[in-house]
């Protein structure tokens, strides 16, 4: 049963927040002619309004704001926004987000379970969003929570929604370039302009970057963490009356990374802890190093996680030539394309009364050639493919926004394929048998169908007091193992409110209470019904079956936004408590289904490995607050950041392999989620001046802190607090700008994330002795950017 909603944990949390000290963040677009901060718009709730009016928790940044923290891409975003977690993989075809302490056990980079979706101009976007440059954006906008009741699917705990620059009426355009120690070089542009006076205006953008890795592979010298990217875009705006306007737009991503400098640690030499339990007496010690006793091969590594000498990272590279000719290419690398085309309308008429369209269609591949083990023995190396299409239609309704009953309804469509491929490939340390047991690819096929009918009420109940009620209702049908002997379809119907109650105490001070629902829908694991009866009933014993419960989010909020009279400063404060119930994990396990004590290393049903499981997680409960705020000191000065505290208790887990390897349990309560910090924090200063002859300059200093992350449900192992630094300045006109910059300023050594991983160099059959995969740290960089513009 669902644990009873505490109220006095929103009193205990609202109590720490009005004790601490105000920590604020500029998410304006900076500075007023009068020397306030300027306040934002934002269409968190599908239509504008003023950030401090709208009863949510968001942080937004414009694309000057954007620009100022050197931010280029989505994990880059991560650092300024509180709350908001990159969960990064060994590439970027599995990483994803995770906000409010709420996280995935492993990222997959598969939509259908994302607990939070990034959104382009109104379009989820299908694929890993560290595929997301922060290119041609007018605004980026976070919001915390659940956002199913308007923006649908895959919103569990928040949406990130980007909006691309509509191309206006006036001939102009930019040109810029950032060059960067490690050879980096960044070259970027755009123009627009009208086409017909008034009526059709016209915009494109190129960004390409070429970037050789701060790391070398120490077996053969090549670079790790390099990328090649390029990319363009389009964008037409046709507003045919005052009345009317269309928007449509295509974007195309080509971006070829080298492999990613992460490395296996924590392993067997350095195991310092356990073993906590007595360790089965029938686990195989076939194929582990010499003369390891079963007491030595269940022990684990507990600390801090201590970061590698880049002189020891050392990773396989030479694929064996009897699985060349079955790859597209056999250099190491990840290759990532990405197309979408878009096409939005708005239409007001009688008055205010508006109708809002969107349609899209989207589709990214990436194939990735990588070494598995991520150690120098060459064991193991991976290929593994994905394919994403989809399609999506949205039509809105909407009252004036200004009337004393406000309401919206809207009807939205997604319809999307989901595929996926890969397999292993014995590494040299197998001698005759290098390269096997790698084939001819079949992929996974999955579709997933979304049919929603969604819409708002708003009452003013006197002028200061507003009630909305939101909600959606949604069918969600997912297909797993399309065309296949085991295809299995699942639907779930499910009706996700969200309710708002906005107090506007005076123009400085606003108020609100917000209650929303979201959900995740029951996914379904079509290989179970590929294996037969006899397997099955094996498969079950490790968790293994057809489906996953639907996944349950309850969130309780309530916060308060000032903003000054003369715009000089303002405070957004919020505290929470949310409620995670059948919560799922997607497991990755071999099994001995035939029970001849080895296992066939291809994936299931023709081999004993499962890859993706979906399974029931268990329940959460996690209290929080977070705070928001900037104040212009002087006409020059301004200082801001902002806080985030999320304290999430597990009380129920299930079906994690951590902590049953650990300690044999098989119920992780009272263990804290693995990836996500508790504390975040980011904080700046920024000065604003002019030369004598009229040149303007600043100078900016960006702090950020991310609190000990923990590696697993066991929490033994974490990465260590990290606290970053970045100065920037430079100097302008209204023609062209030059800033130098420092990431990192003093070099901080800790590593960028990390997650427990079996250690299948060492045990290349089981994967079950203790190790942790780290992504090396970003060390400082120099570099300088120049823009012009015409």
């Amino acid at each position: 049963m669902p644990t009873p909603f505490k109220p006095q944990r929103l009193l205990l949390a609202a109590a720490i927040a009005s004790a601490m000290p105000v920590v604020a963040q500029d998410s304006a677009t900076g500075k007023t002619a009068s020397g306030g901060i300027e306040e934002i718009v934002v269409t968190a709730r599908k239509r504008d309004e003023s950030i401090q009016d709208t009863p949510l928790s968001i942080q937004a940044f414009s694309a000057d704001a954007i620009s100022e923290r050197g931010i280029e891409n989505m994990a880059d975003l991560t650092k300024f926004t509180p709350g908001l977690s990159f969960n990064g993989g060994t590439s970027r075809a599995n990483s994803d987000f995770s906000v409010r302490g709420m996280a995935q056990t492993s990222a997959t980079g598969d939509n259908r379970r994302d607990l939070v979706t990034v959104f382009i101009d109104n379009v989820p976007y299908i694929g890993s969003p560290a595929g997301i440059g922060v290119e041609d954006i007018q605004r980026v906008e976070v919001i915390k929570g659940p956002q199913s009741a308007l923006f649908g699917r895959a919103t569990f705990g928040g949406a990130i929604s980007m909006i691309t620059t509509t191309p206006g009426n006036e001939f102009k355009g930019k040109v810029g370039s950032t060059m960067a120690t490690d050879n980096d070089y960044r070259l970027y542009g755009s123009v627009e302009g009208p086409i017909i006076e008034d009526m059709l205006a016209a915009r494109v953008t190129f960004d390409g970057r070429e970037f050789d890795g701060f790391y070398e592979n120490q077996l053969d010298g090549s670079d790790l963490g390099g990328t090649e990217q390029r990319y363009y875009s389009g964008t037409v705006a046709f507003t045919p009356t005052d009345d009317l306007s269309f928007k449509v737009r295509y974007s195309k991503r080509d971006d070829e990374d080298t492999p990613a400098a992460t490395q296996l640690i924590a392993r067997y030499t350095d195991f310092n802890c356990g073993p906590f339990v007595n360790p089965p007496p029938d686990r195989s010690l076939y194929g582990l190093p010499a003369g390891m006793t079963l007491e030595q091969a269940s022990m684990f590594y507990c600390g801090g996680l201590k970061t590698p000498d880049s002189d020891s990272l050392a990773l396989n590279s030479k694929v064996p030539e009897a699985s060349e000719s079955l790859l597209p290419f056999t250099q190491h690398k990840l290759k990532l394309k990405h197309e979408l085309l878009s096409a939005n309308m708005d239409w007001f008429f009688l008055d205010g009364y508006s109708l809002t369209g969107t349609v899209s269609t989207q589709e990214q591949s990436i194939d990735n050639l990588q070494d598995f083990e991520r150690t120098p023995t060459d064991r193991y190396q991976s290929y593994s493919i994905n394919e994403q299409k989809q399609e999506t239609y949205e039509l809105r309704l909407a009252s004036p926004g200004d009337d004393r009953l406000q309401w919206m309804v809207g009807v939205a469509r997604l319809d999307a394929d989901f595929n996926t491929g890969g397999g292993f490939i014995y590494g040299t340390e197998f001698g005759p048998s290098a390269g096997g047991p790698f084939g001819p690819l079949a992929l996974q096929k999955n579709n997933t169908e979304t049919d929603s009918i969604f819409g708002s009420i708003g009452f003013d109940i006197t002028e200061n007091l507003n009630l909305s009620i939101e909600a959606r209702r949604q069918t969600d049908k997912i297909t797993s193992g399309v065309d296949s002997s085991g295809e299995f379809a699942i639907e779930t119907k499910s009706t996700l409110p969200r309710a708002l109650l906005l107090w506007s105490m005076n123009e400085e001070n606003n108020f609100y209470l917000n209650y929303a629902e979201g959900n995740q829908p029951t996914q379904g694991y079509s290989v179970y019904f590929e294996l037969t009866p006899e397997e099955q009933a094996v498969a079950r014993e490790y968790g293994i079956s057809e489906s996953a419960p639907e996944a349950m989010v309850k969130n309780y909020e309530m916060g308060w936004k000032h903003r000054s009279a003369d715009g000089r400063w303002y405070l957004n404060t919020s505290v929470y408590f949310l409620e995670w119930t059948d919560r799922q994990v997607l497991g990755g396990m071999q099994v001995d289904l035939n029970g001849d004590g080895v296992i066939e290393l291809n994936a299931a049903p023709d081999g004993e490995v499962f890859n993706a499981v979906p399974m029931a997680g268990g329940d959460s409960e996690t209290t929080g607050i977070e705070i928001d705020g900037a104040y212009s000191i002087t006409s020059n000065l301004t200082v801001g950041g902002s806080f985030s505290y999320a304290d999430s208790e597990i009380t129920k887990s299930l079906n994690d392999r951590q902590m049953q390897i650990v300690f044999g349990k098989e119920n992780a309560e009272g263990q804290k989620f693995s990836q996500v910090p508790e504390t975040q924090a980011a904080a700046y200063v920024q000065y604003d001046d002019q030369f004598a002859n009229g040149l303007d300059w600043f100078v900016r200093l960006d702090a950020t802190y991310i609190d000990k992350r923990y590696t697993s449900l066991a929490n033994i192992s974490w990465i260590d607090p990290q606290t970053l630094a970045h100065l920037r300045g430079g100097v302008l006109t209204e023609s062209w700008d030059v800033t130098v910059f420092v990431n990192n300023l003093f070099d901080d050594d800790t590593l960028e994330w990390a997650r427990s991983q079996g250690d299948s160099a060492a045990d290349p059959y089981y994967f079950q002795l203790s190790a942790v995969e780290a992504a090396m740290p970003n060390p400082r960089q120099f570099g300088v950017t120049m823009n012009y513009r015409f």
